[in-house]
């Protein structure tokens, strides 16, 4: 998906067991890049399936890892925050 250069790719997956399933279904957590370069992450606060689940937003800061201000009920609205913060 994509957004003014803004990517994000699925990273880490649930799975009971096994080989992990590499498929957008399943991801927990997406690496955010722009133009190439990794630049943060948005990660589901609980099992993606839940009724609740939100999406936080994080960001490369200053040589450390600074959650965003929001969550979100899609991994595609959390990568609006990264445009919302200048990136």
């Amino acid at each position: 998906m994509s957004k003014r250069g803004l990517t994000r790719e699925p990273v880490m997956w649930t799975h009971d067991g096994g080989q992990l399933q590499h498929d957008e279904q399943h991801a927990f957590r997406y690496e955010v890049q722009d133009h190439g370069n990794v630049i943060g992450f948005i990660t589901a606060d609980r099992d993606r399936r839940h009724p609740d689940v939100r999406w936080k937003p994080s960001a490369f800061c200053g040589g450390g890892t600074v959650e965003l201000d929001g969550s979100y009920r899609t991994a595609e609205e959390a990568l609006t925050a990264f445009q919302v913060h200048g990136r």
